[in-house]
């Protein structure tokens, strides 16, 4: 009996603090535009950084793992959906202790070379898991026009990123947090 009332008084309500981080001083509250990244992209040579990125579109950083199930489920998920996602560009983010050879397999044995809004690549330096307090794969960080947008965690569907393209995206509460959407000119 007393064990179950430890179990009750202690192990239960601890569960409530298993939810992903909110953590509002995260380097992405401070800087609502792209992050500094350096990919090198699966051709072994190209560098796509901060300067690549088109500001005018919706873009979505997708950070990953090839050995993720949970990634690769959404990969295959996005490539049927494809067609109503062409106003997204997505920029998968492999993460950069593992090797390029890992993150091509991953490009082409789910296709996603054949689609000219997806860009996959690793990271040169350990830089997104920090700037964005990434817990778990797949992680979707979302701007519109050059702005942070929304965040995704916990792994993400082809219907919320749509959803996001036809500014139909209901954004969770996240708290206490506010983060512009646009910079007025």
């Amino acid at each position: 009996m007393k064990f179950h009332i430890f179990l009750l008084l202690f192990i239960l309500p601890s569960i409530a603090f298993l939810q992903p981080s909110k953590d509002t001083s995260a380097p992405y509250f401070k800087n609502h535009s792209y992050p500094n990244i350096k990919l090198l992209l699966t051709d072994s040579v190209t560098v796509y950084t901060k300067a690549d990125i088109p500001k005018d579109k919706t873009i979505a950083f997708i950070f990953y793992s090839p050995d993720c199930e949970h990634c690769q489920h959404t990969a295959k998920e996005l490539i049927t959906k494809i067609d109503s996602l062409q106003n997204i560009l997505m920029i998968w983010c492999g993460a950069s202790y593992l090797p390029l050879a890992d993150t091509k397999a991953f490009y082409e044995k789910y296709q996603l070379n054949q689609f000219p809004n997806i860009i996959m690549g690793k990271e040169m330096a350990y830089y997104m898991p920090i700037f964005y307090r990434i817990e778990i794969t797949p992680y979707a960080a979302i701007y519109k026009n050059g702005f942070f947008y929304t965040e995704i965690r916990n792994g993400f569907t082809a219907k919320d990123l749509i959803d996001i393209s036809n500014n139909n995206y209901i954004i969770p509460n996240l708290s206490n947090r506010t983060i512009p959407r646009e910079k007025k000119q």
